[in-house]
C-alpha cells in the first residue's frame, strides 16, 4: 500500500429547507372588509346566512330546466319498466313534495287537461306539464 492514497472527501451542499408551503391563512388579507365582516358575524347569524344560501341553491336547482328534464326522463323510464310500485311511489312523493312545498312554482292542483286526468288516476304528472301561478294569468 502506498502512503499517498488518500480517502476522497465528498462534501455535499447544506440541506435545503423545504420550500414554504402556502397555507390558507397566508392567503387571507386580515384587513379585507369582507373577511372582517365574516369573522365578526355572530354564529347564529352565520348559520342563518348559510341556510339562506342553501335554500337559494335548492330553489335554483328545482326551477332549472335540467332538473325538469332529468325528472321527466326518470318518470318516463319508470313507465317503460312497468308498474313498479316503489319506483312510482318515490316519484309520486317527489311530485307531491314539489306541489306542496313550492307553491309559487307548482300549484297544488293541476290546471286541467292531461295533468288533471293523470292526478285523478293516481299517475305521476311530468314536471314540464306542471304550471306555476304566473302562467295562470
Amino acid at each position: 500500500m502506498n502512503g499517498d492514497s488518500r480517502a476522497a472527501v465528498v462534501t455535499s451542499p447544506p440541506p435545503t429547507t423545504a420550500p414554504h408551503k402556502e397555507r390558507y391563512f397566508d392567503r387571507v388579507d386580515e384587513n379585507n372588509p369582507e373577511y372582517l365582516r365574516e369573522r365578526n358575524m355572530a354564529p347564529d347569524l352565520r348559520q342563518d346566512f348559510n341556510m339562506m344560501e342553501q335554500k337559494k341553491r335548492v330553489s335554483m336547482i328545482l326551477q332549472s330546466p335540467a332538473f325538469c328534464e332529468e325528472l321527466e326522463s326518470m318518470i318516463q323510464e319508470q313507465f317503460k319498466k312497468g308498474k313498479n310500485p316503489t319506483g312510482l311511489l318515490a316519484l309520486q312523493q317527489i311530485a307531491d313534495f314539489m306541489t306542496t312545498n313550492v307553491p309559487n312554482v307548482y300549484p297544488a292542483a293541476p290546471q286541467g287537461g292531461m295533468a288533471a286526468l293523470n292526478m285523478s288516476l293516481g299517475m305521476v304528472t311530468p314536471v314540464n306539464d306542471l304550471r306555476g301561478s304566473d302562467s295562470i294569468a
